[in-house]
């Protein structure tokens, strides 16, 4: 499996639990010294590499490829879990550079991984590729709220990806889109309601399903609307 935003948050405890159950792990960071530390805790767990790449960066795929290329030649799940919150104002209150930022890592990174790893996710046993969205991306909540503008959009934007790209590798590889919920992490703050460890849970019920479920959106393991 390869994995962003591996070093905290949902991402790390998905590492520790995907761990437990077998997985061989290269998890992607950009802080190296955040994920050095991480990465010696999870090797004590299992198979776990990391990569410092930047998503931003305009060629940040090319030491994943590298890395996967030379330890498996082959990809069974892509989860493209990294994401940033930068913002809490509507449009209008935010500047150029936190949407286009917002737009760079929550939505191109995951399509450049995607187009970069696909030849890898090909020859994988039933290969999935999960994308991490959000409730507050979903069509309904757009309609009604302005708040975190940037994000929302970016995540809408993602759920449109995933439904397409759905399509266009319907029987090659699963695509479905992942909602962790509202947690403690770095980017859900200290007064979010869940913890990561349950998202973790809620992603691992969705790289269970079954191989023919694809271009669906779900959240504690049950289904919810785009």
């Amino acid at each position: 499996m390869v994995i962003t935003g591996a070093s905290r948050g949902v991402g790390f405890e998905i590492c520790k639990l995907f761990l437990k159950e077998g997985a061989s792990i290269i998890g992607v960071g950009k802080d190296e010294k955040r994920l050095k530390e991480a990465e010696k805790f999870l090797k004590e767990i299992g198979d776990f590499e990391g990569v410092v790449a930047d998503l931003e960066d305009e060629n940040f795929t090319s030491k994943i490829v590298e890395k996967v290329e030379k330890k498996w030649n082959a990809l069974d799940i892509l989860f493209n879990n990294a994401g940033v919150m930068l913002s809490y104002g509507g449009f209008l209150e935010e500047s150029d550079e936190i949407f286009e930022k917002t737009m760079r890592v929550n939505l191109y990174a995951p399509y450049k991984l995607v187009k970069a790893l696909i030849p890898f996710l090909l020859k994988g046993k039933e290969p999935r590729i999960i994308n991490t969205s959000s409730g507050a991306g979903t069509f309904d909540d757009i309609r009604k709220k302005y708040d975190i503008a940037s994000y929302r959009l970016s995540k809408f934007a993602l759920n449109g990806f995933t439904v397409i790209l759905a399509n266009e590798l319907k029987d090659k590889v699963a695509v479905n889109a992942f909602d962790p919920g509202w947690v403690k992490t770095d980017l859900g703050g200290p007064n979010a309601p869940g913890l990561p460890e349950d998202s973790a849970k809620g992603d691992l019920a969705v790289v269970t399903l079954p191989f023919e479920i694809t271009g669906k959106f779900f959240k504690d393991g049950k289904e919810i609307n785009f």
